[in-house]
């Protein structure tokens, strides 16, 4: 299948069933198919629950300064906030999530841009862990 030759390691599997969807709607339509694949794969996977996908499986991801190994250890749902641990062990003090969707959307909507010393202006101290966390989400790439 075409779509082997476009994936990029698990980026196909976790949107298999939509690109599975466009496939079959849009059989024969060569030019419609891949743009459409294409804009899903590409889609920024930012959510409160890839955050909580992070947490289980322990994945780590680099701050923007590629000093600080970081991973998500611990999530409130009642508030929605989480904390991160950095290699040493710091943990840091509970972000809510609300405030990084904000960021989030700034980001994407071309308000702010992906640097730690913006991030810093909106959410004080995060800037790095930040930039960091949504780079290996992709956001630097949408």
């Amino acid at each position: 299948m075409i779509l082997d030759t476009i994936s990029d390691g698990n980026l196909y599997e976790e949107n298999k069933v939509k690109v599975d969807e466009v496939w079959e709607k849009n059989r024969g339509g060569w030019e419609r198919i891949i743009v459409e694949i294409i804009e899903i794969l590409l889609k920024c996977p930012f959510s409160w629950e890839k955050l909580k996908e992070m947490k289980e499986n322990k994945i780590e991801f680099w701050a923007a300064d590629g000093l600080n190994l970081l991973r998500i250890i611990e999530m409130d749902e009642k508030r929605k906030s989480f904390y991160m641990v950095n290699q040493t062990g710091k943990i840091t003090w509970p972000l809510r999530y609300q405030k990084l969707e904000e960021v989030h959307n700034k980001i994407h909507s071309g308000g702010t841009a992906l640097i730690s010393y913006e991030i810093d202006k909106l959410i004080p101290t995060w800037g790095n862990y930040i930039v960091g966390l949504f780079k290996y989400l992709g956001c630097d790439k949408v």
